[in-house]
């Protein structure tokens, strides 16, 4: 299931960002070459590369974007988090400030375009 986010951003229907945490190795490395085939960037929440050798250093935390632009964007909230540039004091307030930042909007645009292609079957 944790595929599906990254097959919806690869062939362009519907979402043009995932942002995950925690992920395994597994979960995420055949997914690179698919989302970088199909003109996507995929990196950890630092911007770094995904590869085997620096799985340690990225902690699982992924981020896909469809295009570099977004991917420029999404790197200048997460990676200032990433960072301790916030004086943020555990998941919970990491969470809100995201939110404030304003990908709140891009989960209600996913769930939306969700919802209509459900509807259009």
């Amino acid at each position: 299931a944790d595929c599906y986010a990254y097959a919806i951003l690869a062939s362009g229907f519907g979402a043009d960002i995932v942002v995950e945490a925690d992920l395994g190795l597994y979960d995420y490395c055949a997914l690179v070459p698919v989302v970088e085939g199909a003109g996507g960037v995929m990196t950890d929440w630092r911007g770094e590369r995904l590869t085997l050798g620096n799985h340690e250093a990225s902690m699982g935390r992924v981020v896909a974007c469809s295009n570099e632009g977004l991917h420029k964007e999404a790197m200048a909230i997460l990676g200032k988090k990433w960072s301790g540039g916030s004086s943020s004091k555990g998941p919970s307030s990491f969470v809100s400030s995201i939110l404030k930042e304003g990908i709140w909007y891009l989960a209600v645009g996913i769930g939306i375009g969700f919802a209509v292609a459900k509807s259009k079957k």
